[in-house]
C-alpha cells in the first residue's frame, strides 16, 4: 500500500494493533512510505505510456468460489505463450511494479515462503496471482481488507458484486482495475487472465466494461470447498494479520454469506453472457483430463489454436503428478446449512450431498 491508503486504514481499525504485531505494523508504515515515493516515480516514468496502452484482447476472467481449482485453471492458462497473468510481485508492488519488479524478482525470491499458507502450491515472485490483491495495494475497497484486522467487523461486503456501491465509488472502481490492466499490458504485451473469487459476482459489471470477454466459471462439491476456504482464511488471519484473531471467529457464518451474495448475483446474470463467451467447467474433469478439459475450454469459448500451448501445459503438469491435496472434516450442522444456503449452487452445477468433490 501507499502511505495515503494505509494510515486510514489503521485509523478505520482504531489502531487496534496486537502488541505482538507491532513490529510489522512500523515495518509496514515504511514499506508504504517507500511505495508512495515508487508510485509518484513511475507516474512520472510511465504515466503517459500507462494511459496510452490498450488490451492486446479481450480478457479472460476465471470465475469460482474460493478452493475450487481456480489457481490451477489460471497457472495453466498462464503457461500458453500468448496469454498471461498478473504476478505476486505486480499484485502486491502495483504502484511501481513496471519501476522495480525486474530487480526483485531476480534477486528477493528469499522473501517468499515456499508455499502458500494454505496449501501446498510453490510461490514465486513471477507465479500468477488473482488480481484482488492489487486492488488493496491501490488502495480500492476490497472484503480482502478483513485479513489485515480479523478481529473486526469484516468490511466491503458489498464489493463481493458491487450491488449497492455507489455509481462514482463504482467509476472509481474501474477506473482501477483499468490502470492495472494497461500497466500488466505494458509490460507484457500479452492477453491478460485475471482470476479472482470474487469476480463471480462481478460477472454484470465486468461484461459490461468487456463486452467480448471470455469468462470459465469453475465449480466444485461445495462440502469440500467450503472447509478449505475456512482453512484459507485461518492461515490469512494467522499469519497475515494485525491482530491475534479470536478462537470465535465467525467465518463460517461469513463464507456462507459471501457465497451467497456471490452466487446470487452470478446466477441472476449469467443468462445475459452468450454462450460461446461463458463456461463452467468442474473441478474433477479439470484436474482429472487436464488437457482434454483445456481442449475443450478452448473450442467452445474459440481462445484460438490450442497446439501452441500444449507444450507449456505438459511442463506445468509433469511435477505436479504426485500433488496431494488437503483433506477436511466437515461436521454434520455445517453440511446442513450448506445444502440449505447454497441449495441453488448444488442444483445449478449437478452437486448431490453424497458427492466426495
Amino acid at each position: 500500500m501507499r502511505l495515503e491508503h494505509w494510515l486510514p486504514l489503521l485509523a478505520r481499525n482504531g489502531f487496534r494493533v496486537h502488541p505482538s504485531r507491532l513490529p510489522w505494523a512500523l515495518l509496514t508504515t515504511a514499506s508504504a512510505a517507500s511505495s508512495s515515493m515508487l508510485y509518484l516515480m513511475q507516474q512520472l516514468v510511465y504515466g503517459r505510456r500507462i494511459n496510452a496502452t490498450e488490451p492486446v484482447a479481450p480478457p479472460i476472467f476465471i470465475l469460482g468460489h474460493w478452493r475450487t481449482g481456480t489457481t490451477f485453471l489460471q497457472e495453466m492458462l498462464s503457461h500458453d505463450p500468448r496469454l498471461t497473468s498478473p504476478s505476486n510481485y505486480q499484485v502486491y508492488s502495483a504502484n511501481h511494479f513496471l519501476l522495480t519488479e525486474d530487480l526483485a524478482v531476480k534477486y528477493l525470491n528469499f522473501l517468499l515462503p515456499s508455499k502458500r499458507p494454505m496449501d501446498n502450491v510453490t510461490l514465486k515472485w513471477e507465479s500468477p496471482q488473482e488480481d484482488e490483491w492489487a486492488r488493496i495495494t491501490m488502495g480500492l475497497p476490497s472484503p480482502y481488507l478483513r485479513v489485515a484486522f480479523a478481529r473486526q467487523p469484516p468490511p466491503f461486503a458489498e464489493y463481493l458484486n458491487l450491488d449497492g456501491v455507489s455509481p462514482a465509488a463504482i467509476e472509481a472502481w474501474k477506473a482501477g482495475f483499468m490502470k492495472f490492466l494497461r500497466m500488466v499490458t505494458l509490460k507484457t504485451g500479452k492477453r491478460l487472465v485475471f482470476k479472482s473469487p470474487h469476480h463471480t459476482g462481478r460477472l454484470k459489471v465486468l461484461h459490461e466494461m468487456f463486452p467480448d470477454a471470455k469468462f470459465i466459471h469453475v465449480t466444485r462439491d461445495p462440502f469440500t470447498f467450503f472447509p478449505s476456504t475456512l482453512r484459507m482464511y485461518r492461515s490469512f488471519d494467522h499469519t497475515q494479520s494485525l491482530q491475534k484473531p479470536s478462537e470465535n471467529d465467525g467465518l463460517e457464518d461469513y463464507v456462507l454469506d459471501s457465497g451467497r451474495r456471490m452466487y446470487d448475483s452470478y446466477h441472476s446474470y449469467r443468462g445475459q453472457v452468450p454462450e460461446d463467451q461463458i463456461l463452467d467447467v468442474r473441478y474433477d474433469d479439470l484436474v482429472k483430463n487436464p488437457v482434454s478439459t483445456m481442449r475443450d475450454i478452448y473450442s467452445r469459448l474459440s481462445l484460438g489454436d490450442i497446439e501452441p500451448a500444449l507444450g507449456g501445459f505438459e511442463k506445468y503438469l509433469a511435477p505436479r503428478k504426485n500433488y496431494v491435496t488437503n483433506r477436511h472434516q466437515l461436521p454434520d450442522y455445517w453440511q446442513a446449512r450448506i445444502r440449505s444456503e447454497w441449495g441453488q449452487y448444488f442444483e445449478s452445477f449437478g452437486y448431490n450431498s453424497d458427492d466426495e468433490g
